[in-house]
């Protein structure tokens, strides 16, 4: 045992003198540390060591030098040895032993390499030279729009892309195309999603393919994922254990050598320094299976390999003609061994499927996800802050928002952000969509169309054309013979998208815009740039009443945005003119919907035209276009971010608007910072506390304010303090409601001090929100204002409207001819809160019910009561003949048997014949005591339980006595029955001796 215990601390202190010393003591000047270039080169270094060297390695690395112990112990040799039969398991287990022992062991192993194994040692330098060869070489970009050594750390811009490998039906596809916004990325999570590291995983038949198509449209993010390919590979954290070489060829690059035509190796295809030749012609013949060949841009080939022969390709270091070397190469004639990785657009991927070698994969880059498209904001903003807001700005807006899945907008978006940020950090909003639009075309022109067979203006015409023919004939996918008759070599058009459905027995080649909002824009480009005034003319007087679903709205927008000034100069870049007229037309047609929607409630179209305005962006129009308007209103629409920006844009040109009226539209604190300016009336919703300073801020001071709703909230009390505090400070107030999280004395009587302190506010109350917890509540809602000249008050508790329910809930409503005292208010809400501790049939619930309305009874000057209770039972009668016989000044007693669930919404009661009954035998002073609810129409065994409501024997009746009067009205019939009290006595009488002789009968 001693011994034992004495061999673990000698195992423990080498492991330490082996380890330690690694950050003190620094090893000879080497490109990287031992530890990385270990990692880097494991796999070489697991297929070149054999058994010999293997074990002179242990040797080696047991015995202590002059400046260290031994690397490893005479267990952990064991280990490699015992536990692993194969040559290879025993390599690989003592390289990851000896790199997880630090820095000074990893030296010592490099060392004994060198020694024991100087060919592999030498090839292990040569692929870590080469590594970081391709490190410095692939770690940077350029952008778009990068000057001469601007270039940025690919890592800094890199964001994953979401790669799908599963073809797609044609509802699918249309679907996919149709979607805006957030819907396109919910559609595309239900992909059958895969990663770079899995695309050489086994297929569901264990089949390991030897060649992946990733296919994807221009500007998807393709040559962007290679370079990003081979720089994980050269840092090690791709394909380490699958791979030990990743050649880099360039279909760009390949054109050249055709042209210059001479013949080529293999190696002299590759992307790379030639210094490496030896090393890549040793791997070709020593292990051919380790080699990955990643070539770029299939699609840009200038020549045609299906016509091309491979038969004079021998071997991969013989010279021949590039075509055929490429031929042999992926069909497998030559390196059958190897793998391949082939990028496309989808209008070459059907050649290419036809010439590579099997078992092959086929995937597709969609570009970015949700998540793609918000990491990669954060990367390239940097500042989170920015990076949240323009992202909340494109989210806002459907059709640029799904356009973001496309790397090259994202980038587009994200640079055109950053420049009006640098001019103006405060106010930088997005440009118009049309505007980004135009920059994402002109980039795909400039560097994405090498070769084209047609001038641009052609191009564009020739795909307006398509576009209008789609747009007319409501399709998104067109047949490949409509496709040619308009578009002469749309395999080289990087703005259309081919792919292949299955029809029955045979395969249809199929062809689409990116994306739906493209082909309303070619559509619109195509009237104006042919200067068609006849299709403009056409196409707006189309538009007869508004249709959010209508094909022609969004080609008007974008007609707009090519309307505006800016714009027509981006376009004459590309060669490309807009008519005056057509400019003029469109002005005309807004300020004749204008004048139509001034007196109309349709904010859907209203905010159409606004969003039209804005795409024209031109100050004078704006302003001629509004002025007519005083005020601006909407309700019950769901406002985005930018329809907000629209608003505040058009607001802030047109100064006769006093008035903008938000009721019901998804006003956050953010979207109500951007809209201050011109509020008199807001409903915001979904506030916490930590947003009512912006709410403040918001509302100013010596606003007209006519209704503020911060709804489906949850203010604390001290935020009710503070947006109170802030409308003191306004000329009027009309309306003002609050969700709260609980309804306390404090606050409830700096309600009614509010209210009596103000003028001309109407009404003024607080509610909780649904499912909030009620158990320190008054009451779940609390409203006080002026009806005609009296002033009103009314409390809620939320009940359980289901069936078996004990704890139905209670509306009380008092009219007072003048506002009352904090100690009146105090004593009622008391009252009515105690109700709400006990059940409904308990003994406690009847003793608060007498106590409640024996205190309102008190009450001076009270008008008129209206309860809404489940029941009319006796104990409710009783309270409420008690209250009109002690309240000299109580007009009317209205109870309305109705119970209220936490939505606040109500169904009718039970008025209990006990209740009836009660009533109709009493005296009733000259006071009106109205029952309204369902009652049972059964001669005998009445409904008695609240529960028994719903049933067909309860209809709706009005009853209404006072004095000697007294009426009955059953809901939606046409006489009323009117008799006096005396009959009413005799009738019950009457009823009560039919009962007792039906009883002595059935006796």
């Amino acid at each position: 045992m001693a011994s034992s215990i004495q061999s673990d601390k000698q195992e423990v202190q080498h492991n330490v003198e082996a380890g330690a010393g690694a950050e003190s003591q620094t090893s000879a000047a080497s490109p990287a540390k031992a530890t990385d270039q270990v990692f880097n080169a494991r796999s070489d270094l697991i297929n070149g060591i054999g058994d010999a060297a293997l074990k002179a390695l242990l040797d080696g690395l047991q015995t202590p030098t002059s400046d260290m112990g031994p690397v490893i112990t005479d267990r952990e040799r064991n280990e490699v040895l015992q536990k692993h039969s194969v040559t290879e398991d025993q390599v690989t287990c003592l390289v990851d032993m000896v790199r997880k022992k630090g820095e000074r062991a990893c030296e010592r192993f490099l060392s004994l390499l060198k020694e024991v194994e100087p060919g592999v040692y030498d090839q292990h330098q040569m692929i870590l030279n080469l590594k970081e060869w391709i490190c410095s070489q692939y770690m940077t970009v350029q952008e778009y729009n990068s000057l001469p050594g601007q270039d940025v750390l690919l890592t800094d811009r890199y964001t994953d892309l979401l790669i799908v490998q599963q073809h797609r039906k044609q509802e699918e596809k249309e679907e996919e195309i149709r979607f805006r916004g957030a819907s396109l990325f919910s559609a595309r999570e239900a992909y059958q999603s895969t990663t770079v590291d899995q695309f050489f995983s086994p297929n569901d038949r264990g089949d390991i393919p030897k060649a992946v198509i990733l296919q994807g449209h221009s500007g998807h993010g393709k040559s962007f994922m290679a370079q990003k390919i081979m720089l994980d590979w050269a840092s090690g954290s791709l394909f380490q254990d699958r791979f030990e070489l990743i050649l880099h060829m360039r279909c760009k690059e390949l054109n050249q050598v055709s042209r210059e035509r001479n013949d080529r190796s293999v190696v002299d295809l590759v992307s790379c320094d030639k210094t490496f030749t030896p090393l890549i012609s040793q791997k070709f013949k020593d292990s051919p299976q380790k080699v990955l060949f990643l070539i770029d841009g299939f699609d840009e080939l200038r020549f045609t390999l299906s016509e091309i022969s491979d038969s004079s390709v021998k071997d991969p270091f013989t010279p021949a003609p590039v075509e055929a070397i490429l031929r042999a190469l992926l069909k497998g004639s030559i390196l059958r061994d190897c793998f391949l990785l082939v990028t496309t657009r989808p209008t070459a991927a059907d050649t290419l499927s036809k010439l590579l070698k099997h078992p092959l994969r086929s995937t597709e880059t969609l570009g970015f996800s949700e998540k793609g498209v918000q990491e990669y904001f954060q990367r390239f903003c940097q500042d989170q802050q920015v990076a949240e807001k323009s992202l909340k700005s494109v989210k806002a807006t459907g059709t640029l928002f799904s356009s973001c899945s496309i790397p090259v907008i994202c980038w587009i978006v994200c640079t055109v952000f950053r420049e009006q940020l640098k001019e103006n950090a405060e106010m930088a909003e997005l440009e118009t969509t049309t505007s980004i639009f135009v920059h994402f075309v002109s980039t795909l022109l400039d560097h994405h169309c090498q070769g084209l067979s047609q001038p641009v203006p052609t191009l564009l015409r020739s795909l307006g054309q398509l576009a209008e023919r789609g747009m007319l004939e409501q399709q998104v996918l067109f047949e490949k013979e409509s496709v040619f008759s308009t578009v002469s070599d749309p395999a080289s058009v990087p703005f259309l998208c081919k792919f292949l459905l299955k029809k029955k027995v045979c395969l249809e080649e199929m062809f689409s815009f990116m994306h739906l909002s493209f082909q309303e824009f070619f559509t619109a480009l195509y009237y104006t740039s042919d200067q068609n005034e006849e299709k403009v003319k056409e196409l707006l007087g189309s538009v007869k009443e508004y249709d959010d679903e209508s094909c022609v709205l969004p080609v008007i927008q974008f007609l707009c945005g090519l309307s505006n000034k800016e714009v027509i100069q981006d376009l004459k870049k590309l060669k490309l003119s807009s008519t005056p007229s057509i400019r003029g037309q469109l002005e005309k047609w807004i300020l004749e919907r204008f004048k139509n929607n001034k007196c109309s409630k349709k904010s859907n179209e209203l905010l159409f035209i606004l969003h039209c305005l804005y795409e024209l962006h031109e100050e004078e129009f704006v302003r001629r276009a509004m002025e007519v308007w005083s005020e601006i209103a909407f309700e019950s629409i769901p406002l985005k971010r930018t329809d907000c920006s629209v608003l505040l844009y058009c607001l802030q040109r047109c100064p006769t608007i006093r008035s903008l009226e938000l009721t019901k539209c998804n006003i956050t604190a953010e979207k109500m910072r951007m809209l201050q300016p011109a509020l008199s009336r807001l409903d915001v919703e979904k506030l916490c506390d930590a947003d009512v300073n912006d709410l403040i801020s918001a509302l100013g001071e010596g606003k007209i304010l006519s209704f503020l709703g911060v709804l489906n909230s949850s203010l604390s009390e001290e935020s009710v303090q503070q947006v109170l505090s802030a409308l003191y400070r306004q000329k009027s107030v009309g309306t003002v409601w609050l969700f709260v999280k609980t309804i306390s004395i404090t606050t409830a009587e700096r309600l009614l001090q509010f209210y009596n302190t103000t003028q001309n506010t109407e009404f003024v109350g607080v509610r909780l929100l649904k499912g909030a917890d009620t158990a320190d509540s008054l009451c779940s809602v609390l409203k006080m204002g002026r009806v005609g000249g009296d002033f009103s008050l009314t409390m809620i508790h939320s009940g359980d409207s289901s069936p078996e329910s004990e704890s139905s809930g209670l509306r009380l409503h008092l009219w007072f001819p003048s506002q009352i005292s904090d100690i009146t208010l105090r004593e009622i809400l008391h009252r009515f809160h105690q109700l709400r501790r006990f059940t409904d049939k308990s003994l406690e619930h009847n003793e608060c019910v007498d106590a409640l309305l024996s205190s309102l009874a008190s009450l001076p000057d009270l008008k008129e009561v209206v309860l809404h209770v489940s029941c009319l039972t006796e104990i409710w009668a009783t309270g409420i003949l008690q209250l009109v016989h002690t309240c000299p000044s109580l007009e009317a007693a209205v109870f309305k048997a109705a119970v209220y669930d936490e939505s606040f919404e109500w169904e009718e009661g039970l008025l209990l014949e006990e209740g009836i009954r009660l009533l109709q035998e009493a005296q009733i002073p000259d006071c009106a005591i109205i029952l309204t609810g369902k009652r049972c129409c059964k001669a005998t065994e009445k409904c008695t339980e609240f529960k028994d409501r719903d049933l067909s024997c309860n209809e709706l009746w009005v009853i209404t006595m006072k004095g000697e009067s007294y009426t009955e009205k059953r809901r939606g019939a046409d006489e009323e029955r009117r008799v006096t009290k005396r009959r009413v006595m005799t009738e019950v009488k009457k009823t009560e001796v039919k009962k007792r002789r039906v009883k002595e009968a059935q006796r």
